[in-house]
């Protein structure tokens, strides 16, 4: 069925006064007939357009949804993307931190097994010391041939490696020793010395000759490396003499630096 036409108010103004006396009448009642016919129509197109107005706003509101469900769905996805970037840059760090601390427990078990090791080597390293003063008794000397001394005095004697009776100190390993000796002598005119052997062969010989009567020491020192059961003594030369008593001031001394 064709669609009503709708008539302005312009026409029915034109059909109530322009027609003529003896036709108004009719002209009204034909508009008030044309009124009727428009009240019926829009009474038919009332609901029709209402419906179809409210469709409209639907769609426009769902669409106007979808596209905000779009927009959150894609921004959730960029966060989604950063989230995993940033995972996986901690995954990193959390292994290279796995890897370093890995080393650090090697390098601790490494120091740990090496502090053991020296704790046991210098268990089991001999202890080799000695340090011995020559007598109470004043003057020692001189002698008309060079003399073996005898330092009687013994202050420590660690690893009992020297002998009070012969003044000899014996290696008891192969090593490498240090071995020193100071000397007293304060009589006018009086010459003093010390020899230092090793066997029977002379290392060192080191004297003074005291022209002004006072205190005068001498002392010197030699790192040797020795064989097990090598020998080492000093002796005062002929016509030498020296002097100690309870201060000590005459000593012979020796240790092990550390075994070859």
């Amino acid at each position: 069925m064709p669609p009503k036409k709708q008539h302005s108010t312009a026409d029915v103004i034109d059909v109530i006064f322009g027609s003529s006396d003896e036709n108004s009448g009719s002209g009204l009642e034909s508009a008030f007939t044309s009124n009727e016919h428009k009240e019926d129509s829009a009474g038919d197109t009332e609901p029709q357009e209402t419906e179809s107005l409210s469709s409209l706003f639907v769609q426009r509101d769902i669409s106007a949804e979808l596209k905000s469900l779009s927009d959150l769905v894609n921004q959730q996805g960029t966060t989604l993307l950063e989230l995993k970037s940033e995972l996986l840059k901690m995954q990193k760090e959390n292994t290279a931190q796995e890897t370093e601390l890995s080393d650090m427990k090697t390098r601790l078990a490494v120091s740990e097994q090496e502090v053991e090791n020296l704790k046991k080597e210098n268990t089991e390293r001999p202890k080799v010391a000695f340090s011995a003063a020559l007598t109470d008794s004043g003057t020692v000397g001189p002698f008309s041939v060079q003399t073996q001394l005898v330092f009687k005095k013994v202050i420590t004697n660690v690893g009992k490696a020297y002998n009070s009776n012969t003044e000899v100190f014996t290696a008891p390993v192969k090593g490498i020793y240090y071995f020193r000796f100071t000397a007293l002598g304060f009589m006018h005119s009086n010459a003093m010395s010390v020899n230092l052997h090793k066997n029977q062969q002379t290392l060192m010989h080191i004297g003074s000759y005291n022209t002004h009567g006072y205190h005068e020491f001498i002392s010197s020192g030699l790192t040797l490396e020795l064989e097990v059961g090598d020998e080492i003594y000093t002796s005062l030369s002929a016509t030498y003499k020296l002097y100690d008593n309870s201060n000590n001031s005459t000593t012979f001394t020796g240790f092990l630096l550390y075994p070859v």
